[in-house]
């Protein structure tokens, strides 16, 4: 698997544990350094071990190359993605590991500064491309050459040359190991991003974005109060004695095709969609009831068209109020965002006392769209729990009627 998401993801998973790890031994190398020269530091110069000025050349180098990766980080966060610096990173700490080796070990049996160096390098640093393993070669041959010049016994370089060797093919199968398990892992994250997308999706479909967010953060949704709170209520006027004539199938085909173009109406003015109930369809605007307005107008000819295409003349009654209303998610299981209070109810009596073909909207609607909407008075209705209201029907735009206006004159 070489596909570009699978290598920049590679290049940043291990870059941020190449920094990781470095950040540790950043912290520790020092400490190590002080307790290898607490001689040094007590004074006995004459104690110091042979080599001492490369080995301290050494930490002095280990830590400024750990130091540097973190900085990189740091200041060029570009660089998490990119697969040179990480190749870099592993060339450097290979080079560090068998430099260690060959001055300081001279090597003798204890190879743990090695091991170690080469085994991060191919268990925590895993690169797209294969440069680690000639990396690892690399390392083995200038250890052999380091020991035939120190040693010249055909043995003694063969026993010397026996570890290093064991810890090259260590690393070259656990390089293999290391790739294979980042392959997998990025299968199973990929899935998993899959199947989290489309769990989203469906949530993001039955909640709104913030309530479902909310839901998904705290695991519960608090009830939140709008002050001014449009809401539509659509009823096909007349459909329960068409569906009479229609098979089940049929009509759940029928409801879908018109539910599904409000549908895609309610996304593009990025208005609520509440629910169905039947051949009934509920829509909320927390902050637009101009948009709202000009849903209304676009289901009804949504409808005029699909009657147009199937021969149909089915109707449709709008109503519209605009007021202080209750949101939230009822439940635990199944879980159903909906909206409360007196607003919601004037808006069902709106609908039910309209009539087909027409939207009626209260007087509260009119006051907040009169401006852009062409509306004409209702006599006075006495409305259900509310008593005498001052209503209204919108006509259209309003710069739609001006033109017709101009266009009679």
């Amino acid at each position: 698997m070489q596909d570009h998401a699978f290598r920049e993801w590679l290049v940043r998973k291990s870059w941020a544990q190449g920094v990781r790890y470095s950040k540790v031994v950043a912290c520790l190398l020092p400490l190590g350094a002080l307790a290898v020269h607490a001689r040094l530091i007590a004074g006995d110069w004459h104690s110091l071990p042979p080599g001492f000025a490369w080995l301290l050349a050494w930490q002095i180098s280990a830590e400024l190359f750990f130091i540097a990766v973190i900085l990189a980080d740091r200041w060029w966060p570009q660089l998490r993605g990119r697969e040179w610096p990480l190749n870099a990173a592993c060339a450097g700490a290979v080079a560090l590991a068998t430099w260690l080796c060959i001055v300081d070990g001279r090597m003798r049996s204890d190879l743990s500064i090695y091991a170690a160096g080469l085994t991060f390098v191919a268990a925590v640093m895993c690169t797209p491309r294969p440069v680690r393993m000639p990396m690892y070669v690399l390392s083995f041959l200038a250890l052999s050459i380091a020991a035939g010049l120190q040693r010249g016994d055909s043995a003694a370089v063969l026993v010397a040359l026996a570890n290093p060797f064991c810890v090259v093919v260590l690393c070259v199968e656990l390089d293999k190991l290391t790739y294979a398990r980042s392959v997998e892992l990025y299968n199973e994250t990929m899935r998993a991003e899959a199947e989290r997308a489309r769990a989203d999706k469906v949530l993001y479909n039955v909640l709104p974005a913030p309530i479902a967010d909310e839901l998904k953060r705290d695991g519960k949704v608090s009830a939140i109060k709008f002050e001014n709170m449009g809401v539509l209520f659509a009823d096909i006027a007349g459909f329960t004695s068409f569906s009479r004539a229609l098979p089940p199938d049929a009509l759940v085909l029928v409801l879908n095709d018109i539910f599904s173009s409000f549908d895609e109406l309610v996304e593009r003015h990025a208005l609520e969609k509440i629910k169905t109930i039947g051949d009934a369809y509920m829509v909320v605007s927390n902050q637009r009831v101009d948009s709202l307005a000009q849903l209304a107008l676009d289901m009804g000819e949504a409808l005029r068209r699909y009657n147009r295409g199937n021969g149909t003349q089915l109707g449709m009654r709008i109503g519209m109020h605009a007021g202080p209303a209750v949101a939230g998610v009822i439940g635990v299981k199944r879980f159903l965002y909906d909206v409360w209070g007196d607003t919601v109810n004037v808006a069902s009596r709106m609908e039910s006392t309209g009539a087909p073909g027409a939207i009626h909207v209260t007087e509260a609607v009119y006051q907040q769209v009169r401006e852009k909407f062409e509306c004409s008075p209702r006599e006075g209705l006495d409305i259900k729990g509310s008593g005498p209201m001052a209503t209204y029907w919108l006509r259209g735009p309003l710069l739609a009627a001006e033109g017709r206006q101009q266009a009679a004159a």
